[in-house]
């Protein structure tokens, strides 16, 4: 087993395991969270930006959720 040092990308409580969410660039970290919860909170929080600055790229993937 490793034993990780790694923070929850929401909560920030320390984890020794949880959920990865793989890096959308080659240059950014893997994301950890603890539990389903925070994961969803940071999708949600994405979303929210991307609805914010990004409305009609935000329809298309509501749309593309639908089906």
């Amino acid at each position: 087993m490793i034993n990780m040092k790694e923070r929850c990308k929401i909560c920030q409580k320390q984890c020794d395991s949880g959920i990865w969410i793989s890096p959308q660039f080659k240059d950014e970290k893997v994301l950890l969270f603890c539990s389903k919860d925070c994961r969803d909170k940071y999708i949600s929080m994405k979303l929210e930006r991307i609805k914010a600055s990004y409305p009609k790229f935000y329809d298309k993937i509501m749309k593309s959720k639908k089906q």
